[in-house]
């Protein structure tokens, strides 16, 4: 017992519990704004990557995500509670955050559920806003929002029950789930590899921007408006990973959880600037010059590889893993050049392959003592009978792949046929932000560009 300046004042065990979930409500909160702050980072970055006469274009896009992602989460979490407290006696939707239970004066989980809720819109606003990067400079805004829409209200929940609720049949969180359950501690397949096969596809049906292609089929330069951007958008990321994957322990006040923030945090800074220098390498090879852009994915890359082992593998393992993100994301930018995919941002290559790398990663370095399948399966490079992890994260990605793949073809073709899905030849060469936006992002300097010229 430890006392207190009052000689009559002691403070309990159970004052201490009290603290103790003061804390991680604090926590988690504190974790959610510096994942709510990635936001700011994918409007820079995104901003950056598209041609000067899109940008209002995609800064609305990101903007839009944020703001109809708030109602997106607020009503599925009521309808998921009603229906929890409606199927059983027991008032078990008290549960979820913003329940009518959590405003009655008997209210005593000091937040948490609040946090929780807090922390997983800004997950969904992460997922949403890959998908924008992947469709940017032709997509309609009406296309896009409904892209959007499906994802955050039905496409991504379903993956994240599957893998992160109690009760889903892939969890690890769950005693009965499928050979124990899939090791994706924060979202390398859940939250990314969602938002980059969603790109993937919407990008496919789509269609390249014209003149993307030459008539040989050759893949033509289509450079952004701006490298500052680009850059101030990545180490905003870089920041907002850290509560990302960090806050991704749900809790610090104990010594099991902050010992694995402090590995978490680690890994996660290994892989980054292993990815970054990898891809900065590769890519001086085959284009002889050293590419801003090249540095800015290539520590996307290695960030989005770690996402799911940061917290089971040690960090020379997060170094490997870096590296080989950023090979994953060379290979997978001439892949989708080869298959004609433009994608501006390149989001699946740095979102959706690497994210598929990051699952598939955990399942080669999880090391034993950190596992936390339900079996106890770990890495195969460990060797022994429970060496087998790498099983159930390659069925994820096949079950993902099929549900997200097969949704997003679903509505894509739906609007492509609806007619929604893409602005006319025109307005692309125009620019949508002169088209839809009431003039370029950039007036005075557009304006003193045509007096000089």
């Amino acid at each position: 017992l430890r006392v207190s300046a009052s000689p009559s004042r002691v403070t309990m065990p159970g004052d201490i519990a009290t603290l103790t979930a003061k804390g991680d409500t604090f926590f988690l909160i504190w974790a959610g704004c510096l994942v709510f702050f990635m936001q700011t980072g994918f409007a820079m970055l995104e901003a950056g990557s598209v041609r000067a006469k899109n940008t209002k274009n995609i800064l609305i896009k990101n903007l839009l995500d944020a703001a109809k992602n708030t109602k997106n989460i607020l009503i599925k979490n009521l309808l998921d509670a009603t229906a929890a407290t409606t199927a059983s006696s027991a008032p078990s939707g008290s549960t979820y955050a913003i329940h009518s239970y959590d405003w009655q004066s008997t209210y005593t989980s000091e937040g948490y559920d609040w946090a929780t809720w807090f922390f997983q819109f800004t997950f969904a606003a992460a997922a949403a806003t890959i998908v924008s990067g992947g469709v940017a400079e032709r997509c309609t805004l009406t296309g896009y929002m409904i892209y959007s829409i499906a994802l955050t209200a039905f496409i991504y929940p379903i993956i994240v029950h599957l893998v992160w609720d109690s009760a889903g049949f892939l969890s690890a969180f769950n005693a009965d789930g499928l050979l124990g359950g899939v090791v994706d501690f924060a979202g390398s397949g859940v939250v990314h590899m969602t938002g980059g096969v969603t790109a993937l596809f919407a990008a496919y049906f789509l269609g390249p921007r014209i003149g993307r292609f030459d008539e040989a089929g050759r893949m033509q330069p289509m450079p952004g408006h701006s490298s500052v951007l680009q850059v101030l958008g990545t180490f905003i990321l870089w920041l907002g990973w850290y509560g990302f994957t960090g806050g991704s322990t749900l809790s610090v006040f104990t010594s099991q959880y902050s010992s694995d923030l402090a590995r978490v945090c680690v890994n996660t800074t290994l892989s980054a600037a292993a990815g970054a220098l990898t891809v900065i390498l590769l890519a001086k090879v085959v284009s002889h010059v050293w590419d801003v852009a090249a540095v800015c994915n290539g520590v996307l890359a290695g960030l989005v590889g770690i996402t799911a082992s940061c917290v089971v593998v040690d960090p020379w393992a997060a170094i490997i893993i870096g590296v080989l993100s950023g090979f994953v994301y060379m290979a997978a930018v001439k892949l989708e050049a080869k298959l004609k995919i433009d994608d501006p941002l390149d989001s699946f290559p740095v979102h959706g392959a690497c994210g598929m790398w990051g699952v598939l990663a955990s399942g080669v370095f999880c090391r034993p003592e950190y596992t936390y399948n339900q079996v106890g399966s770990y890495g195969f490079i460990y060797g022994g009978e429970k060496g087998d992890l790498l099983g159930i994260q390659v069925i994820f990605i096949v079950i993902h792949f099929i549900w997200v793949g097969g949704l997003t073809s679903i509505l894509s073709i739906a609007m492509k046929r609806a007619g929604v899905l893409r602005v006319s030849a025109e307005i692309e060469e125009m620019g949508m932000d002169l088209s839809k936006h009431g003039g370029e992002a950039y007036f005075d300097v557009a304006h003193k560009s045509k007096a000089t010229a």
